[in-house]
């Protein structure tokens, strides 16, 4: 058998730095873990992100204790700031696919493991190890002993049984298709073991984004159409009370198995637009936000006092979709012309004032450090005059509108974007004259972020700007987002992330040869070969890697947070969070 401590896995890291004026100075690093990774006990986590020397799997160094100060403070409330609409908190259910408030649901809610962004590296939660068989098709974990349910009942190996029983009875909710390769997910005392058809090194990454639910509350519901009104889930803050339109309340979690929260609530105060969070954050009123903040208020903030910026890169890439299954989108050259029409740099620089990094069309971002193909990465580049040449070599010709047509079809698409988020809206408005640039026309449609995802899901657009996350592992990235598996035709839902209804039988292929690969030198040139099928068909428009860029003040009325952890989107740095004074 081949038995991790989830103290600290997955070995292949990059080093990534953004600093701004103010910011804290946050790196971070992602990677798959290989079999290779897998098959032996790793030592304590490291307190730097390194690049590897090679290949082959590195164990990090162990981390400093974190000292306690002297005297803490007690009580207290940390107050965070989220833009979230009235329709996210209808519905409370860790397995809804779209229209609910993740970033709460990821505090009550915890998986077996979680990465860390910032380390590159997995680390335990509701199981405290794993191991794998010989043939990499059966991975048993060990089930965390100290874990409570927030109503005091006991967690079991059984509520990770019960939930994945879910995934496979309403696929809807199995967003990542882990059914197609589990056969069967079992509790046997403090442990669950889940078995797959064939070697999935993957699971372990992908099973870091699956919440589990308490089989005893779950269980006497319709688990399809529960909205979960009063959430009961295992993480360091447990529900109170909402306040319609207004704010979530939250209450320390005494018995929390990573140790209490040293504030006594947290408060989450809800905004109806990212101005009005932005405004929230620089008139002092709440401590931080889940992410949002108005681009170009960035100067403004990180001069106040104690202000500061935690930017890494994130596991998730902007982008503007398109739709393969519209005529004249399924065009390679098309899609190729307009790709070439976008300049990447001045968006990046004039709409996220440089707070966030490139994606490629190769679509794996640089954490995932040596899986990463240069070439594919570097194939695209802003060339309008080239971009047009493209589509007049493909037949195109450009009638006296200035727009290309071909058999009588011009080259015109609707295109949403998000209400409510003015860089959005400015990149939005940056993307739609390039392509008037190029030749083609849009037609500008505005969509809140519940209702794009939706849009997404089924398919109902020409192209849509918007942002995708993946699991933290290249070939979970690439499987989710491309495999014709992973979509299905306009006015159904996806059963996966492929919102774009790409599908190619090239693309197909080496995705399954990378599903069962445990040869790490293989599976390198496996992922290789994917990126540059993705750089020859062109299946979206690159923006950027949708990094964490997540404001918050240390000193003002909390402190406590660490550089170790992702602030805000991290359980670990939540507990650490304490009043000043």
């Amino acid at each position: 058998m081949k038995t991790r401590k989830l103290s600290a896995l997955l070995a292949l890291v990059l080093a990534l730095a953004l600093v701004l004026t103010g910011c804290s100075g946050g790196s971070t690093s992602s990677a798959g873990s290989t079999p290779a990774d897998q098959s032996k006990t790793s030592a304590p986590e490291s307190s730097e992100a390194k690049a590897p020397e090679s290949s082959a799997a590195k164990e990090p160094a162990s981390a400093p204790e974190e000292s306690e100060p002297e005297a803490q403070a007690a009580g207290g409330t940390l107050r965070m700031g989220a833009y979230v609409l009235d329709t996210q908190m209808s519905n409370k259910s860790p397995f809804a696919t779209s229209g609910t408030f993740g970033d709460m649901l990821d505090i009550l809610y915890e998986p077996l493991l979680t990465f860390n962004e910032k380390k590159g590296q997995l680390e335990p939660a509701l199981a405290n190890e794993y191991s794998w068989n010989d043939d990499f098709t059966e991975l048993t974990f060990t089930i965390n002993p100290d874990v409570k349910w927030h109503d005091g009942a006991a967690f079991s190996a059984e509520d990770v049984a019960y939930t994945m029983q879910v995934l496979k009875d309403v696929p809807t909710f199995d967003q990542y298709a882990l059914w197609g390769k589990l056969t069967e997910v079992k509790a046997d005392g403090d442990k669950v073991v889940f078995v797959t058809s064939q070697s999935f090194t993957s699971l372990p990454q992908y099973l870091s984004k699956v919440r589990i639910v308490p089989k005893h509350i779950w269980e006497g519901e319709d688990a399809e159409n529960f909205v979960n009104e009063t959430p009961v889930g295992t993480g360091p803050f447990a529900w109170e009370k909402y306040t319609v339109g207004t704010s979530v309340e939250l209450a320390a979690f005494k018995d929390y198995w990573n140790g209490a929260p040293k504030v006594d609530k947290m408060l989450i105060v809800l905004y109806n637009t990212a101005p009005n969070t932005t405004l929230g954050l620089l008139n002092g009123e709440i401590d931080c936000t889940t992410g949002t903040i108005a681009m170009s208020s960035i100067p403004e903030f990180t001069s106040k006092e104690f202000a500061q910026m935690d930017i890494y890169a994130g596991l998730g890439n902007f982008s503007v979709l398109m739709n393969h299954e519209n005529e004249l989108l399924a065009d390679v050259a098309v899609r190729k012309a307009m790709a070439m029409a976008i300049n990447q740099p001045e968006l990046i620089s004039r709409g996220e004032y440089n707070g966030v990094m490139p994606t490629s069309v190769g679509w794996l971002p640089d954490l995932f450090g040596d899986y990463v193909n240069e070439d594919a990465k570097d194939s695209l580049q802003f060339d309008l005059e080239a971009a047009q040449k493209v589509l007049e070599d493909a037949g195109y010709t450009k009638g006296d509108d200035g727009i290309y047509q071909k058999d009588g079809k011009r080259l015109s698409f609707t295109y949403h974007n998000a209400s409510g988020a003015p860089a959005q809206q400015m990149e939005a408005g940056m993307i739609q004259q390039w392509l008037l640039n190029l030749g083609v026309e849009i037609i500008p449609k505005l969509a809140t972020w519940p209702e794009l995802t939706s849009l997404a899901q089924t398919g109902k657009y020409d192209l849509l700007q918007m942002g995708i996350n993946f699991p933290p592992d290249p070939y979970a990235a690439l499987n989710s987002c491309f495999n014709s598996a992973m979509t299905a035709p306009t006015g159904e839902s996806t059963p996966g992330l492929n919102y774009f209804r790409y599908r190619s039988e090239e693309m197909d292929g080496l995705l399954e040869q990378a599903s069962g690969e445990t040869d790490e030198g293989k599976l390198k040139d496996l992922y290789y070969q994917i990126q540059d099928v993705l750089a020859k068909d062109y299946v979206f428009l690159p923006m950027y890697n949708s990094s964490g860029h997540i404001p918050y003040y240390d000193g003002a009325s909390v402190t406590g947070w660490t550089d170790y952890e992702a602030s805000v989107k991290s359980n670990r740095n939540l507990i650490n969070v304490r009043p000043v004074g």
